[in-house]
Formats: C-alpha cells, structure tokens, sequence
C-alpha cells in the first residue's frame, strides 16, 4: 500500500494522521512512567524512541504543555496532596 494512501486510510479510521498517533502514544507512555517516577528523563526519551533528551522535552512540551520535569513535579505534588487528603484524622486524648 502506497505510504499516501495509508495515511489516508489511517486518518480516515483514527481521525489523526499517522506520526501524530505515534507521537501522541509515546508521549502517553511517558506521562505513565513519569507519573510512576521511575526513569530519568533521558532515559525515558530513549525508551519512547526519541533519539535525544532535547527532542523528547519539545515534544512533550508541545504536546502536554509543560516540560517532562515540570510534569513530574506537578504528580509528585498531586501525589503527595492525595495521601496528605486520604490520611484518616486520630481522635486526640485530653
């Protein structure tokens, strides 16, 4: 199948093209793993295919609107807001 009509095809079925889908999911699986503070960041930019930390930041920037360490540190906020929130208040003895 011509690569034309493919992109076609796809943008027909999937309603974005085809390197938009792509980049799309690998900047879910890094929002994922950055959520789950697991990677460095050039790590994680070589394990979603970019080829540099640099590209793999514009390209989260553009996509998520924020830089992969601003990201972090907005779960790790939220993270620690949500266990501060679910904490169970002790009835104090007098």
């Amino acid at each position: 199948m011509p690569r034309s009509a493919f992109a076609h095809a796809f943008k027909s079925h999937v309603g974005v093209p085809p390197l938009e889908y792509l980049i799309r999911w690998r900047i879910s699986l890094a929002r994922d793993a950055l959520a789950r503070d697991t990677l460095s960041i050039s790590e994680l930019a070589r394990a979603t295919g970019y080829r540099s930390e640099s590209a793999f930041s514009t390209a989260f920037r553009r996509v998520v609107g924020s830089s992969p360490a601003q990201f972090r540190n907005q779960e790790r906020q939220s993270s620690r807001s949500a266990a501060n929130g679910n904490r169970r208040s002790r009835p104090t003895l007098s």
